[in-house]
């Protein structure tokens, strides 16, 4: 009885100083489990406020944008033909689940610039640290607010998809968004 007691002190007593520290480690461990979920889980988005869609978002010193990532996978149904229905992708981020097609949609967030040139590379990162250029769309006014890649992915591993603000020389003029497909 008198252990039954004393577990129960500390029970309540670990609870107590969890629930005053909350603010100290809650917001990070919260944060770790999320990524934790996404990573593991490969939850399309469902709808704008979705934590998902809040990971979407890229920014720089500068820019801002949003990435949304549609993804059909390999199959028969899939091979070939026209990639201009997008009823039949998933929507991600920057977590793709598997080889296929990949269509990255990326909304400028700031319509001042949407009247400059804005580029959009994808490159695939080899086991050194290179990047092998797969396809990019070249620089131009983008009036709309929408930069749009297609691709093919074949390999799991890790990719980049870069968006060059302008004549993109400086690292603050690129956004810099690491892509996993399979992981």
């Amino acid at each position: 009885m008198n252990l039954l007691l004393f577990l129960a002190v500390v029970a309540i007593a670990a609870g107590n100083a969890a629930a005053f520290t909350y603010s100290l480690w809650g917001p990070s461990f919260s944060l770790y489990w999320n990524d934790f979920l996404d990573a593991h889980l490969y939850r399309p988005a469902v709808k704008a406020g979705d934590r998902t869609m809040a990971n979407c978002l890229k920014v720089s010193d500068f820019y801002s944008a949003r990435l949304t990532t549609y993804f059909l996978g390999d199959s028969d149904s899939s091979a070939g033909g026209p990639t201009t229905d997008l009823s039949k992708y998933d929507e991600y981020c920057d977590r793709v689940p598997g080889t296929g097609k990949v269509i990255f949609s990326v909304t400028l967030m700031e319509k001042d610039v949407r009247s400059q040139s804005v580029a959009l590379a994808f490159y695939r990162s080899d086991a050194k640290g290179g990047l092998e250029l797969l396809t990019s769309v070249p620089s131009k006014p983008h009036p709309a607010g929408f930069v749009t890649l297609e691709s093919s992915v074949d390999h799991k591993g890790k990719f980049l998809l870069e968006l060059a603000f302008g004549e993109g020389k400086g690292e603050e003029d690129k956004i810099a968004m690491p892509i996993s497909v399979g992981q």
